[in-house]
Formats: C-alpha cells, structure tokens, sequence
C-alpha cells in the first residue's frame, strides 16, 4: 500500500474534528484548552483505514483565523484534502483562505465534505452546493466531488468513505528518491527515550541508527527510533506520518519549522527565486519590497518580496520574484511557498522556489534573471543541467549536478546523458572520478592556457618553460591542484603543451639561439666548469660580461634544461657531470655515515658559500638526510 496522507481545512465550528473522530474514532483534540473552549488551536492526528484496506494518515487543522499559520504547517506535505463546509453556514471567511492555501501549495485531489447535513432541509443542500462550485471553481479542487455527511448521527459516511477510497486508488505513488526530509510540526520530550520530532516525511527513506542534521539549528543526531502511527518501524518512507527518536538534541534545539535530513542534501538559505501569484481575492496591489511572512514546509519567517520587472504586482498577477528572508529556510527546486501580509495577517498568494540558493538580484541582470526562471519554470532536466555547468566555476561531478540542480537523480542523470550525447559536455577524469564541463567553456581555457604560455614565450624567447604553479596561481586559481594536474595531462595528451617534472611550456615552442648567444654560452660553459666546485654568480659574469643578467640567467636555464648545468640556488650554477662525481666521491667516502659541512668543504676544496647549497641540493635529491648541522649520506 502506498502511504498517503489526508489533511482537513475548512471554516472554524464546521465539524472537522467531529467529522474525523466520526471516520476515525480518534478525538485529535489533544489539549485541555482544545477541549475546554471547543475549538482545535494546534495540529491533529490520527489514522484512518479505507474499505480497501488502504491506511491514510490524517492532519487535522484548526480552522481559526488566529491559527491559520498552525494550518499552513499541518498542510504541508498532504495528498488528499478534505474540505469541511457546514451546510448551514456554507461558504465562509476560513472556507477561502484554507481553499487558497490548498490551491497555492498544488494539492489537486481531495473531496467536500458537505457537514451538518443532517440540520437542514433537503432544498437547502443544492443551493449550499452551488456555492461550493462556484468558490473552487478556479482552484485545483474544481471537480472535487461534494458529499453531504453528518457527523453526529453518520449520515453520509460510507459514501464519504468510499470516494476517499477511490481517490486514494487514483493517486501514483511518489518517485521522488532523494535522500530523506522531514519538516518538523511538533517537538516533545518522552520519559526515558528524549527528544521525538514528528511530521510528515518528503522524501526518502529513514531507519534507526541513520545520522541526521537539523537545520537551520545546524545540529547532528542519531535516530534511535521510528514509528509510524504509533508503531515502531524499521523503515519509514516518503508520505507517511513519522515520529524519530533523536539522540544528540535537546528539547530546545528545535521546534517547528526546522527540517530534519540526510547529511549533504540540502542546505540553508535566506534567498530563494520563484514564481509568485497574487491572489484575485488579495484586497490590494502588492508594492516591490514588501516585508510578508513567508510560509515553507512547517516554517514562518519573515522577509521582503522583490519584484523584478515591475514596481507594482496587481492581483491576480503573476511575476518572478526574489524572497530574501530575516532567518533562513531549507528551499528546494519545485518546492511551494505561501505568502501572508505582515499585517494585518492574510494570505496573499504564494507559488514555486525555482532556484534555491540564487545570487542577489540585480536591476542591471533583469533580462538573464528573466531568462533563468524561465528556464526552471519549463523544467527540461537538459536545460537546468546545461545552465549550471555554464554558471559554474569550474568542473562538477554528476552527484554535484545533482545536488546543486535539485532534480531528482534520474532527471539530472538523463540531463547530463543528453548533454553527452550531443557533444555539449567535456568529460575529465579527477581523481579517478569523472568530472564535466561544457565543452565550450574547457575549450575557452585551452586556448587561455596556450595564449598564456606563448605570451611568456615571446617575453622570454630563450625559456618557454613556466611552473605548473605559476600558472595555476596566475591564470587557474579556481582550479584545485588535483583538478590543474588532470588539466595539463588532458592538454598534454591533445599535444597541446609538454611538460618536464613541474613545468610546463607549448609544445610548438622552440628556442633558438642566435651566433651572439652562442658565443656567450660558450664563455658561460667555460666559466662554469673552469670553477669546478666554486663557480662564479650568474651575479658577476653579467657584469664581467657586460649583459643583462636575465638574459645570461635564461641561457644558464637553457643549458640546465639540456642536462648540462645544474642550478642548485638562485644565481648558481655546476656542471651537470660534476655535480654526478660529487654524489659519487660522497657515497664512496662516507656511505652511511654522518658528515658536517666542513667534511664536505674539504673533499671538495671550496668554501662553505657553495658547500651548504651543495648539501641543501643533496638533501633534496635524496643523496643526503639531514640531522641538525650534520647530514648522513643515504
């Protein structure tokens, strides 16, 4: 049986709690001032079993005024609505504003109960009727079968029964298989067992033992129990009433409207892009930033509505707008929201979150603000996913698509088949996972990376060698060094660039050395090796030689490349063939044994200026281990 849950709405003192304890034998007026004054105040439970077996949760609602936001977080996450009108009242004030809540938060099935039928004449029924038809005439509850019932004396209640039955029959059982959430609508504290959470679960599966974070409170816990109307269960799953046990969290830690759920799902936000109506019924025009109480999940919070292509929204207007709220919700893609004034308090319209976590809206981006929503409201998965690979910074995996989109991951998944598919998408591994990009956009930093390179070529025509992390820093900042590295393995694999140990340079560059620059190297070279173990400072020769010293450092850098010198500190220079007789004449006269400075000053007959570079070199290249002052040959 597919769980589904039944929520009432309707008018104060038109029989919602008579008529479920009528169907269900369960008075879900809990509180002694419930009972006292004879009005329900908070939120009520029961459950419901049809003639065909199937069992429904029900939310029973108060109907005044006063609590219409305790309304708001009881109809949150309901299939079915039973609508209470009392036939000898019919429609009034609470009749129209729950009717309206009902339409802005999407729910499409459910059934009038016509109540206290049984107190008026028979004549008076159809006129009642016509009423009714003429107020859900424009709402989602438009062919809603009326049933006249009684809740006293049970007159109507098989039938009452028997079209619940059928509607529940109707209905698909949820697909949505994203991880668990569960907006909170009661708190309380059970002797011997803590903190229960109760409400009506999104999405997703929960058992005990599952990690869980509460937000906005930012809170972990550990769920020890689950039930389901009353029962311990090892599963509860999307549509059924659930009462979790938490470990971890005090009393105090949360209250109505946080949100319970799976670690790394979803996240806070004090902004939210949407779709908004404003009623027909709304008694004024809405202005641009006009603070409201906005209504999600089981949550109130207030905020200021920004209108972004008009200063005025007239009712029965539609239009895109920014919520930016004073606390922060837990939004998400396709959710709904309702919008009450701030005073005084009324409901004023509401629709659909389209993207969660926006960027501040900017009167200069209208047209792309604009072009976004569209995109969302259309809800092509290829479209939304195509459009946050083109926000994004950098490259995303399908479970960052995923997350970040808000689809559910079948969607996000043929999203990105498509892209694939059509060539859109640049796939790269990282870390031995695969990672995307639009094509166009990696394409774009190809060709930013050779210009890069070429433009350091063309400054310095004798090196076109640069650090890897140079050019990270310098032109792929956003890029993290694992991502950098797949990067310049993917350019080097197309023969884009070639890269020697830490660096990286184009691949069509190629030195050339002029006859003036060739006999300057020969006079380096000779320098160089005429000083043995003391050779001169690149310093001195430009000097001695009368060049710029950049340049004789890049022909010195040139010849290290060709494995004939090797720098071993800035401005310094050896012969490469020395350097290979120096690790030899160490490895032979000290081999495991620990050597000072002042040893290798003497094997070497130089001066302790060249000797401590030497020994900081060998220790970088494994020939020594330094311990202190001292060194042992490895």
């Amino acid at each position: 049986m597919k769980p589904l849950i039944l929520g009432t709405a309707g008018h104060i003192d038109h029989g919602k709690t008579t008529l479920v304890k009528a169907l269900t034998g369960i008075d879900t007026d809990r509180l002694e001032e419930e009972k006292k004054r004879g009005i329900s105040i908070e939120l009520g439970f029961a459950q419901f079993e049809l003639p065909s077996g199937q069992k429904l949760g029900i939310v029973d609602v108060p109907g005044h005024e006063r609590f219409v936001k305790n309304m708001l977080a009881g109809a949150t996450g309901i299939d079915i609505v039973l609508l209470v009108v009392a036939a000898d009242d019919s429609v009034m004030p609470q009749t129209e504003e729950h009717l309206a809540i009902v339409d802005l938060l999407g729910i499409k099935e459910g059934v009038i109960a016509l109540t206290k039928a049984d107190l008026v004449d028979e004549d008076w029924l159809p006129l009642v009727e016509e009423e009714i038809r003429g107020a859900i005439s424009k709402t989602s509850l438009k062919d809603a079968p009326i049933v006249p019932v009684s809740g006293k004396t049970g007159m109507g209640l098989e039938r009452l029964k028997e079209v619940i039955d059928e509607i529940a029959r109707n209905i698909l059982p949820r697909k949505d298989k994203a991880p668990f959430r569960l907006p909170v609508d009661r708190v309380f504290t059970m002797s011997g067992a803590g903190t229960v959470v109760t409400g009506t679960l999104w999405s997703g599966e929960i058992h005990p033992d599952d990690k869980v974070h509460v937000y906005p409170a930012d809170k972990e816990a550990r769920v020890r129990n689950v039930q389901v109307h009353g029962s311990k269960e090892g599963t509860a799953i999307a549509g059924q009433r659930v009462a979790l046990n938490l470990v971890g969290l005090e009393k105090d830690d949360i209250e109505r409207g946080d949100v319970v759920l799976a670690p790394g799902f979803l996240t806070p936000s004090f902004m939210f892009d949407g779709q908004f109506k404003l009623l027909e019924s709304a008694s004024k025009e809405l202005k641009n930033r006009t603070r409201v109480r906005v209504h999600h999940g089981t949550s109130e919070v207030l905020g200021r509505i920004v209108l972004t292509d008009r200063e005025v929204l007239k009712p029965g207007e539609t239009a895109f707008v920014q919520l930016r709220l004073e606390q922060p919700v837990i939004p998400k893609y396709n959710d709904n929201f309702v919008i009450r004034s701030y005073s005084p308090v009324q409901t004023i319209g509401g629709g659909r979150i389209l993207d969660s976590h926006p960027v501040k809206f900017r009167l200069a981006q209208k047209d792309d603000f604009t072009h976004r929503c569209e995109i969302f409201l259309i809800g092509e998965s290829v479209d939304v996913i195509r459009l946050y690979l083109t926000e994004a910074a950098g490259f995303m995996t399908e479970k960052q698509l995923w997350v970040r989109s808000e689809l559910d991951e079948e969607s996000a998944r043929e999203g990105l088949g498509a892209l694939k598919e059509s060539g859109e998408v640049f796939v790269m591994t990282i870390d031995k996972s695969d990672n995307y990009i639009l094509k166009s956009k990696f394409d774009g930093h190809i060709k930013a990376f050779e210009a890069f390179l070429n433009d350091n070529f063309k400054k310095n025509p004798l090196n076109p060698w640069m650090s890897k992390q140079l050019v990270r820093s310098q032109l792929f900042d956003w890029m993290s060094d694992k991502e950098f590295d797949a990067f310049v393995a993917t350019a080097m694999a197309s023969g884009k660039v070639v890269v020697d140990k830490a660096q990286v340079a184009h691949a069509k560059a190629q030195v050339t050395v002029g006859a003036e620059d060739e006999k300057l190297i020969e006079r380096l070279t000779k320098a160089i090796v005429d000083g043995a173990y003391g050779p001169p400072e690149t310093t001195w020769l430009a000097k001695e030689f009368g060049v710029d010293q950049k340049k004789l450092n890049s022909l010195a850098d040139l010849l290290t490349r060709e494995h004939k010198f090797v720098r071993i500190a800035p401005n310094m220079y050896f012969e490469a063939a020395l350097i290979e007789k120096a690790k030899s004449d160490i490895k032979s006269n000290f081999s495991g044994k620990q050597i000072s400075p002042s040893d290798v000053r003497q094997l070497f007959d130089t001066s302790r200026k060249y000797v401590i570079p030497l020994l900081n070199y060998f220790d970088m290249t494994g020939v020594t281990r330094r311990v202190g002052d001292s060194r042992i040959v490895r």
